[in-house]
């Protein structure tokens, strides 16, 4: 998967920079100042502005029909609790490179922020023991008379040490009334249940639920309930301590190929031979193209067909980051 390069530790010092910078120009208690290679930013550091947990949309994993979530994404309650977030920082800048996991729904890889929007830092934040969790949320603001929160992301920090960062929630306006969404929920525990939904012709489509928590390192990591072998649709290896551990087969959708450049893919699918320790990625992850067959009534991929195909590109990870990548 993909995990923060140099480019965007560059992008959100310049973000955090401009944060700091908004904070002087506007009243403002309780903040802190860290100092970096890039200058040094300000944010809200009050304990008291530390959110209750659990906090997001409950209970999604029963919600698998369009009758149960559409009452959900429209629910004026819980939209109220995200804005009661204080988004009330405005971060000017032309563009924004936040890359995307590699199999994430509707990745903006580059360009998360559009010259158009805009973008907004939370004053009530996450606290994690010495961890600080800030929600940044970019609105869109063309297309419709009222700006909105299109994409919500967490960004975990330590002493002024910028961690990780995982967009939680999407909120996608399509053509002729298609949308995807990702709802989230955070629990008492500290685990970020997303889910992802895509209304098109189909009508509806639900993608399995996925589970995250941040490890001792403020990174965070795909999260599983039982330990022991694990297989779906999607993906199969072993679970240890709720984490990937070791080799995993991995067939999923694939946001890093770019279908113009790469024409002998009708789809964005990779074959994926990925190791993991303690649930970050390492060594070496080999990517195939993904030989499936089709149903030819529904035209959708048959499971048991798929196969691995030629090797497409490599990736190499060093302590969870991604270090090379190279196509062939």
């Amino acid at each position: 998967m993909y995990k923060i390069n140099i480019v965007f530790f560059s992008c959100l010092f310049f973000l955090f920079s401009c944060y700091s910078k908004a904070q002087t120009e506007n009243k403002a208690t309780n903040t802190g100042t860290h100092s970096t290679d890039k200058g040094s930013f300000s944010f809200n550091t009050n304990k008291a502005d530390c959110i209750t947990l659990p906090f997001g949309y409950s209970d999604l994993s029963k919600r698998t029909t369009a009758d149960d979530i559409l009452p959900v994404i429209q629910d004026e309650n819980t939209l109220k609790k995200i804005n009661a977030l204080k988004f009330e920082t405005v971060i000017k800048k032309d563009l924004v490179l936040l890359p995307e996991e590699y199999d994430v729904l509707l990745p903006f890889s580059t360009t998360v922020n559009e010259k158009y929007d805009r973008i907004k830092i939370a004053s009530d934040f996450l606290c994690y023991g010495d961890y600080s969790l800030y929600f940044m949320a970019v609105y869109n603001t063309v297309r419709y008379p009222e700006p909105f929160i299109e994409k919500m992301y967490l960004v975990s920090t330590k002493d002024g040490k910028l961690i990780d960062m995982k967009r939680i929630y999407l909120n996608h306006q399509g053509e002729m009334g298609f949308a995807n969404y990702t709802l989230f929920n955070i629990d008492k525990n500290y685990i970020i249940s997303l889910q992802d939904y895509e209304f098109t012709e189909d009508p509806f489509k639900l993608k399995p639920l996925q589970q995250y928590q941040i490890l001792p390192t403020g990174k965070f990591s795909r999260y599983y309930d039982k330990d022991g072998p694990y297989k779906n649709e999607e993906e199969q290896g072993t679970v240890k301590n709720h984490l990937k551990e070791g080799k995993w087969i991995e067939t999923k959708s694939n946001s890093s190929i770019d279908i113009q450049k790469h024409p002998e893919f009708t789809d964005p699918y990779t074959y994926l031979e990925a190791d993991y320790k303690n649930g970050l990625p390492v060594g070496t992850w080999r990517f195939y193209k993904l030989l499936q067959k089709y149903s030819e009534e529904t035209g959708e991929p048959i499971i048991n067909t798929r196969k691995k195909g030629p090797l497409v590109y490599t990736e190499i990870y060093k302590n969870g980051l991604l270090e090379k990548r190279e196509f062939y």
